[in-house]
């Protein structure tokens, strides 16, 4: 066995047993089956595991969950991706995830911009956005922005598509698509909404992943699924059903070009360095087919609502006539 090989599934054992461990010291709850994707950072974005911890730099591909705070400083952007909702933040801005499970998704913006797109409807009901002035739920699949404290002790809540449900300042409105609500503390009050080059980026964002091929194969809930038409081709096979094979030279292996890195509550996590490498690291399995890597995800119909994230796949699957050099 190659030592590259050996390395890899050294690393995907210890996944497996420190996820166990991890598991048995929390009697034995199960670590959400939902997880979010840094999917863009421009400029300097920055990402802690807790408020209050040392922060690092937010690297694409870097799982988002429960308690993570990320970091913008003015020249900075970054996406987050959790199925096929987008959370885009614009510079010198800092947002809480909250809570990100199998039946939240609750954010805290403390101040700055974020852009919010939702279009599954089952995500409606899981969805909050809490600001210093306010909270905000989409009450129809659309696109929303907020701003917090860019305007002393002021939240402004901007709705471009859908609908959504405002509490703030003493009051409980329904704004709907072109409409703003600017809160205060005691005070709440209605406006056009206006859009700004932070609203056409997001726009355009969800124009470059509209249409992806991918969700004939894959549900859109599975995060990272936009990445895949862009880089590489789908194909069925009779024994795995559909295929995903990357772009890249057919010596290509899994596992080669990232990094290991302990991520609570799950354990030792890939990180890979491709600018597809989410999916394809945390759902289904990599097969060997015709003397290359391929990826399985299983049938759309297996997956169901949502398909469940893990840390690493710690399965290898192909014939005795390859190695990993």
């Amino acid at each position: 066995m190659h030592k590259q090989f050996a390395k890899t599934a050294v690393m995907l054992a210890l996944t497996a047993l420190s996820t166990a461990a991890l598991a048995q010291n929390t009697l034995d709850t199960e670590p959400p089956g939902r997880v979010g994707r840094v999917s863009l950072a421009q400029g300097k974005v920055s990402i802690s595991g807790d408020v209050g911890d040392t922060a690092t730099d937010a690297l694409v591909n870097w799982p988002v969950t429960t308690r993570n705070l990320i970091t913008t400083e003015p020249n900075g952007r970054t996406e987050v991706r959790i199925g096929s909702t987008a959370i885009r933040v614009d510079g010198d801005s800092s947002l809480e995830v909250t809570e990100l499970d199998d039946d939240s998704v609750r954010l805290r913006l403390h101040y700055g911009s974020a852009s919010i797109r939702i279009l599954s409807e089952d995500v409606l009901p899981e969805f909050e956005l809490a600001t210093p002035q306010g909270r905000v739920r989409m009450l129809r699949p659309g696109r929303l922005r907020v701003d917090a404290e860019r305007v002393r002790d002021t939240s402004v809540v901007s709705v471009f598509e859908g609908e959504a449900q405002v509490d703030g300042g003493g009051a409980s409105l329904t704004i709907r698509a072109g409409r703003s609500a600017e809160l205060r503390d005691d005070d709440v009050r209605t406006l056009q909404a206006r859009r700004d080059a932070f609203d056409d980026w997001a726009l355009e964002r969800d124009r470059l992943n509209d249409g992806a091929r991918s969700a004939q194969y894959v549900t859109t809930e599975m995060t990272g699924y936009e990445e895949l038409d862009r880089h590489g081709l789908w194909q069925d096979d009779v024994e795995y059903g559909p295929l995903w094979i990357p772009t890249v030279a057919s010596s290509w292996v899994p596992y080669r070009d990232g990094r290991w890195t302990w991520v609570a509550p799950w354990g030792w996590t890939w990180i890979d360095n491709a600018p597809w490498g989410y999916a394809p690291f945390h759902y289904g399995r990599w097969v060997h087919v015709k003397n290359r890597w391929a990826w399985a995800p299983g049938s759309r119909e297996h997956h169901g609502r949502r398909p469940v994230w893990s840390p690493a796949l710690v399965g290898w699957v192909g014939g005795g006539s390859w190695s990993a050099d």
